[in-house]
C-alpha cells in the first residue's frame, strides 16, 4: 500500500512539474513576441517582419511536434491489461488521509523526481516494467538479482547512457513503485481529471502560444487537441506579426512601392521626397538630332530642382495599413506629374551654343526633282536637310524638362525645315513619264580635253506643252531652241581671231599677234541641223561639232609647233617644222604707206599651195587687169594674200616695204619659194606680225 501512495505521489508531482514547464514557455513566447512588437514600433523592423515572425512559428511548432512525437512514442510502447482488482485497491487507497499525506511526502522526494523524468524518456524499459510488475515471484527474483554483479556488468555495457545506467538501477530497487505508477496510469478517474487539466492549459491567459500536458506512459493523446495547439499558437504568432505590421506601415510607403521609377519601399514621405529629389535632380537632357548626332543638356547648368508635389505623402495617406501584407505579393508602380523648376533663360542659351544649332552647320533641305540618268529621265528623292527651327524645337525641349523627360528626338517634334515636293509627287510623275517620251537624247561635243554635254534635261525645255503638261510637237520652237545652244556653243569654244603670244626671234622677246582668220570656228548652220536630228532620233552620240575652219589642236598654244613667223617690222620670216627651223629670208610686204596695199597682221592658216599661177590685180573697166604676174609658187593664206615668188625684184628686206612694196603678197627670193613650197601643207598657221 505504501508503494501504491508513492506512485501516486509521483503522478501528481509529475502533472506539476510539466504545468511549471508550460508555464515557463509560454512566459519566453510572450516574451519574444513583445521583444519584436517594441522594435517594430521603434522603425527598426522593415522587411524582416515576416522572416522573424516565421521563425517563431517555426520554433513554436517544431517544439510541440517533438514532444508529441515522444509521447505516442511512449504510448505505442505501453502493454499489458489492466487488473480490476488492483483499481478497487487503488480506489480505496485514494481515500484514505494517511496516504495522501504519504503522496505529498513522497512528491518531493528527488531520487524519484529523477526517475520519473528519465522514464518518461525510456520507453523499453517502462515495456519490461510493466509486464514484471503483473509478475510478483519475478520482481522478487529481479529485486536479487539486481544484486548480483555480473548482472549489473553486463546491464552497463548493454547501456552507454550513465542517465539510463542509474535510472535501471533505481528501478530495479523499487519493483513495488513502478507497480503502482502503472496502476495508476490506468485509472479512469484521474484520466478524467488530466485531460481537464490539459484543455485548463489550452485556455490562453495572455497572448502566447499554449503547450499541451504531456500525458504519462500508458495514456492516450488527444491529437485533434495537439494540433489545435498548435494552430492556435500560429494564428497567435501570426495575428501579432499582422498587427505589428499594421503599426509600421501606418505613415510608411508599402514594400514594392516605386514613384516615378524611383524605389521607396518601406519609407516615410520625407525618406521618400528626399530619394525623388536626389533622383530627378541629377538630370540631364538628351538632345537627338539627325545623322545620329546627340548632344546634351545637364540639369546644373539649367539650375534645375525638384519641387514636392505632396503627392508621396497622398499615396501614404490613402494607403490602407491593414493591407500591408500586400506589398509581399507584389509590386505597385506610381505615375505622377512631379513638378520641377529651372532657369528657362539658361536652358534657352545651353540650345542655341551647341554646334548643331549654328546656320554655318545646317543643310538646307532639297525638293524631289526630275533627273536624267543613264539616258532617261528619273525622280530624284528630296533631302531633308538639317536646317532646325529654333522656337519649335526651344518650346519642345522646355517641355520635356518640366516633364522630367530625359531625351527629345529632334525629328518627333517637327522643328526641322521640310521640302516642299516629295518624290511622290503626282505632277513630278507625269512629267517624268512625257520627257522621257520625247526628251531622251545625249550629244557630247569634245573641244580637245574639254566636254560639253546636250542631255535630256535641257531638251525637255526646249519642247512645247499643253495646259496639262503633255507633249506638243512644234519644229519651229525647237529649232529657235537649237540655233541659240548653238550660238552660245560657239561663242564659247570658236578660237578664231583671239590673241596668241609667241617669243619674237629677231628680239627673244614675246610679242602678241591679234585677228586673223586662224582657228576654231563652228559652222552653225550645218550643226543645228545635225543636232535638230540627233533629238528627234533620241540620239545617244559623243562628237565633235561641225566646223567651218579649225586649228592645229585645242588649248592656250593651237598654232602648235609647226608654223610660219612672219616679221612685217624686220621684213624677214622663219617657217618651223615640228619645232626646227627649216629656212628663212627676207622677203618684202606689202607698201606700208599705202592702206590698200599694206599686208595686215593677225593668224592665218595656208589655205593651199599651186605652181605656176597668174597673180591678177583689180580687173578693170576696159576688161584688162591692174597687173598680170606669172609665178612658179602660189601659197595664199589671207583671201588673195600668199607666199610666192619675185623674180622681177633684185633685192628683199630692209625698208623697201613703206613705199615700194608689193600689193600686200610677201615676194619672196625664188629658191627661198621652193623651200617653203617644198616644206608647208595646207593648214599650217601664218603668224604675222609688226
Amino acid at each position: 500500500m505504501k508503494e501504491e501512495i508513492k506512485g501516486k505521489d509521483r503522478e501528481k508531482f509529475h502533472t506539476s512539474r510539466v504545468k511549471r514547464a508550460e508555464e515557463e514557455k509560454r512566459r519566453k513566447l510572450a516574451k519574444r513576441i513583445a521583444a519584436q512588437q517594441q522594435k517594430m514600433q521603434n522603425g527598426d523592423v522593415g522587411e524582416e517582419i515576416t522572416s522573424a515572425m516565421e521563425k517563431i512559428i517555426l520554433d513554436t511548432i517544431g517544439e510541440e511536434v517533438h514532444l508529441s512525437e515522444k509521447t505516442v512514442k511512449k504510448q505505442s510502447e505501453v502493454k499489458g491489461p489492466e487488473n480490476p482488482e488492483e483499481k478497487q485497491i487503488e480506489e480505496k487507497e485514494a481515500e484514505k488521509p494517511e496516504e495522501k499525506q504519504t503522496e505529498g511526502k513522497e512528491a518531493e522526494k528527488p531520487e524519484e523526481k529523477q526517475t520519473e523524468e528519465k522514464e518518461a524518456e525510456k520507453p523499453e524499459e517502462k515495456q519490461t516494467e510493466e509486464k514484471e510488475a503483473e509478475k510478483p515471484e519475478e520482481k522478487q527474483t529481479e529485486e536479487k538479482e539486481a544484486e548480483k554483479p555480473e548482472e549489473k556488468q553486463t546491464e552497463e555495457k548493454e547501456t552507454e547512457k550513465p542517465e539510463e545506467k542509474q535510472t535501471e538501477e533505481k528501478e530495479a530497487e523499487k519493483p513495488e513503485e513502478k507497480q503502482t505508477e502503472e496502476k495508476e496510469a490506468e485509472k479512469p478517474e484521474e484520466k478524467q481529471t488530466e485531460e481537464k487539466e490539459a484543455e485548463k492549459i489550452q485556455e490562453p491567459e495572455k497572448p502566447s502560444v499554449e503547450i499541451q500536458n504531456i500525458p504519462e506512459s500508458g495514456k492516450k493523446i488527444n491529437k485533434k487537441k495537439l494540433y489545435s495547439g498548435i494552430a492556435g499558437a500560429a494564428v497567435l504568432v501570426c495575428v501579432a506579426a499582422y498587427g505589428a505590421g499594421t503599426y509600421y506601415y501606418k505613415d510608411r510607403l508599402f514594400k514594392g512601392t516605386s514613384i516615378n521609377h524611383v524605389v521607396c519601399s518601406n519609407q516615410t514621405a520625407e525618406s521618400a521626397e528626399s530619394r525623388i529629389r536626389k533622383y530627378v535632380e541629377d538630370y540631364k537632357l538628351e538632345i537627338k538630332f539627325r545623322d545620329d548626332q546627340v548632344r546634351e543638356i545637364q540639369g546644373k547648368d539649367i539650375d534645375y530642382k525638384y519641387v514636392s508635389n505632396g503627392f508621396v505623402q497622398t499615396v501614404i495617406d490613402e494607403q490602407n495599413p491593414f493591407l500591408w501584407i500586400k506589398g509581399y505579393l507584389g509590386s505597385t508602380e506610381y505615375e505622377t506629374d512631379h513638378s520641377v523648376e529651372f532657369d528657362e533663360a539658361a536652358l534657352k542659351g545651353q540650345l542655341y551654343a551647341l554646334d548643331c544649332m549654328q546656320a554655318q552647320n545646317m543643310e538646307a533641305p532639297v525638293d524631289a526633282q526630275i533627273a536624267y540618268q543613264e539616258n532617261q529621265f528619273v525622280i530624284q528623292e528630296e533631302v531633308q536637310g538639317t536646317t532646325v527651327k529654333g522656337e519649335i524645337l526651344l518650346a519642345a525641349v522646355e517641355e520635356a524638362a518640366n516633364n522630367g523627360e530625359k531625351s527629345v528626338v529632334v525629328e518627333d517634334t517637327g522643328a526641322y525645315e521640310t521640302p516642299s515636293v516629295l518624290k511622290e509627287d503626282a505632277t513630278l510623275s507625269h512629267q517624268k513619264d512625257v520627257w522621257n517620251s520625247c526628251a531622251t537624247v545625249s550629244v557630247t561635243y569634245t573641244f580637245g580635253d574639254k566636254q560639253e554635254t546636250l542631255d535630256g534635261m535641257t531638251v525637255k525645255d526646249w519642247m512645247t506643252y499643253d495646259e496639262v503638261g503633255n507633249y506638243v510637237e512644234n519644229k519651229e520652237g525647237l529649232m529657235a531652241n537649237i540655233t541659240s545652244y548653238v550660238s552660245e556653243l560657239a561663242n564659247t569654244y570658236n578660237t578664231v581671231g583671239r590673241d596668241r603670244t609667241i617669243t619674237r626671234t629677231a628680239t627673244g622677246e614675246p610679242v602678241t599677234i591679234s585677228g586673223g582668220s586662224y582657228g576654231f570656228r563652228i559652222d552653225q548652220q550645218k550643226e543645228a541641223e545635225q543636232l535638230y536630228e540627233d533629238i528627234m532620233n533620241h540620239t545617244v552620240t559623243t562628237r565633235e561639232p561641225a566646223y567651218a575652219s579649225t586649228a592645229v589642236s585645242y588649248g592656250e598654244n593651237d598654232i602648235g609647233n609647226t608654223y610660219v613667223e612672219v616679221d612685217l617690222s624686220y621684213q624677214h620670216l622663219w617657217f618651223y617644222k615640228e619645232g626646227t627651223l627649216i629656212m628663212d629670208t627676207d622677203f618684202v610686204s606689202g607698201t606700208y604707206y599705202e592702206s590698200g596695199r599694206r599686208t595686215p597682221s593677225g593668224s592665218y592658216a595656208l589655205m593651199y599651195k599651186q605652181k605656176d599661177q597668174v597673180l591678177r590685180g583689180t580687173r578693170q573697166p576696159d576688161g584688162t587687169y591692174e597687173y598680170e604676174s606669172p609665178v612658179k609658187y602660189w601659197m595664199p593664206f589671207n583671201g588673195g594674200i600668199g607666199f610666192h615668188d619675185a623674180s622681177w625684184r633684185g633685192s628683199f628686206g630692209g625698208s623697201i616695204y613703206l613705199y615700194s612694196g608689193s600689193h600686200g603678197c610677201i615676194n619672196l627670193p625664188t629658191s627661198a619659194a621652193a623651200t617653203l613650197y617644198e616644206n608647208i601643207e595646207a593648214g599650217c598657221p601664218v603668224l604675222c606680225f609688226y
